[in-house]
């Protein structure tokens, strides 16, 4: 394995465990057995390391979320394996708990690829919820936008709940009620 992708790798345990801003490159060096040199030249500044771990998460999760998906018949289903994302929901959601992290939402540069994985999943919720109107499995009274953009907080929210408790029931009782509701 290269020094880059021991460096990323180390970071994104790093940043989700300990959060961004509190992580300093030389812990991110240490838990990926690199030098300094190494470190500097793939990642000149902490920044750009975490730009690369916040995409990759984003596309981790977008990944996940579309291989949850993948063969189900319904769009309810689709849905459905959306909101069991939240499963454990106790781990937390790698990429929404940066949300919470002052050096990545007070950092444009960390704050955009940030936004372009929820917006990106939006989207693909927004897809799924007009697919399962069109095959009557959802009310099709329901906004699909608004219908994407609530099923996406209802995920965000179950971690934190279940985080906050120490409960994963939290997060399978926000989940349940908001499968509920997609009958209209």
């Amino acid at each position: 394995m290269d020094n880059r992708r021991l460096i990323i790798d180390a970071a994104k345990g790093l940043f989700w465990h300990r959060g961004y801003s509190t992580t300093s490159p030389k812990q991110v060096m240490t838990e990926a057995g690199v030098g300094q040199g190494s470190f500097y030249h793939h990642f000149p500044a902490k920044a750009d390391l975490g730009q690369e771990v916040v995409r990759e998460n984003g596309r981790d999760l977008v990944a996940s979320v579309r291989a949850a998906m993948e063969g189900l018949p319904t769009g309810r289903e689709r849905l459905a394996a959306f909101l069991g994302s939240a499963g454990d929901a106790l781990g937390g959601c790698r990429i929404g708990g940066f949300a919470y992290d002052a050096g990545i939402v007070d950092e444009p540069g960390l704050r955009e690829p940030l936004g372009a994985a929820f917006n990106e999943l939006t989207g693909l919720l927004e897809q799924v919820v007009r697919e399962a109107q069109d095959d009557g499995t959802v009310s099709p009274k329901l906004d699909p936008a608004t219908t994407a953009a609530t099923l996406l907080a209802v995920v965000e929210g179950a971690f934190v709940l279940a985080r906050a408790t120490g409960r994963q029931a939290s997060a399978d009782a926000a989940t349940a009620g908001a499968l509920a509701l997609l009958d209209g």
